[in-house]
């Protein structure tokens, strides 16, 4: 009985043990990755400014540019993106530069290729850690709202194939046209 109960102490010991070592990592591992949005409430204040795009990150990865070489940052597949920004006013307005592109060039009718960018404008507030812009494109009126995460200097948003598909025509099977979600980086300058 005494064999029974020091095995009993002994495995209560190790499971305790186990589960303050799992505990500590995830700890280490979300104060890694903590941004502001995820410590407090992101407001307009936060975005006033100049942001640039500093990443494009897809969900799969994808070779744009024809090099053999794919990547998920389609920063280092292509140019087009390069001269994209938005800037937050604090009266409410913002301006941005955004790229555009078709997925109907080549041959084949299936390759990507940059047209000229694409001015935009409108309205915009941070409500619930969303980012709501209002703004017009083509006579077309699009609301969109975004969650945002924040870090220091840097938020980002997702941008879902569904949403993307109001801006840009894929044909599909274009270099593409496996992207599911990408996620937009921008810094402030």
């Amino acid at each position: 009985m005494t064999y029974l109960f020091k095995l009993k102490t002994i495995s209560l010991y190790i499971l305790l043990a186990g589960i303050v070592i799992s505990c500590s990592k995830e700890e280490e591992d979300l104060n890694d990755q903590l941004k502001i949005s995820n410590a407090t409430a992101i407001t307009n204040n936060d975005m006033y400014g100049h942001w640039i795009l500093s990443g494009m990150i897809a969900d799969v990865e994808i070779d744009l540019d024809d090099d053999m070489v794919s990547s998920k940052n389609l920063l280092e597949e292509t140019s087009c993106f390069d001269n994209m920004y938005i800037t937050f006013r604090q009266d409410g307005t913002f301006n941005s530069n955004n790229a555009q592109m078709t997925f109907e060039s080549g041959t084949a009718q299936d390759e990507f290729s940059c047209l000229a960018d694409r001015k935009d404008n409108g309205a915009w507030e941070v409500r619930n850690d969303s980012l709501i812009l209002n703004l017009q494109i083509n006579s077309t009126t699009y609301i969109h709202k975004k969650l945002i995460n924040l870090g220091t200097d840097k938020f980002s948003l997702d941008v879902t194939k569904i949403e993307s598909d109001q801006y840009v025509t894929d044909p599909g099977n274009t270099q593409a046209s496996p992207i599911r979600i990408l996620e937009l980086e921008y810094t402030r300058i």
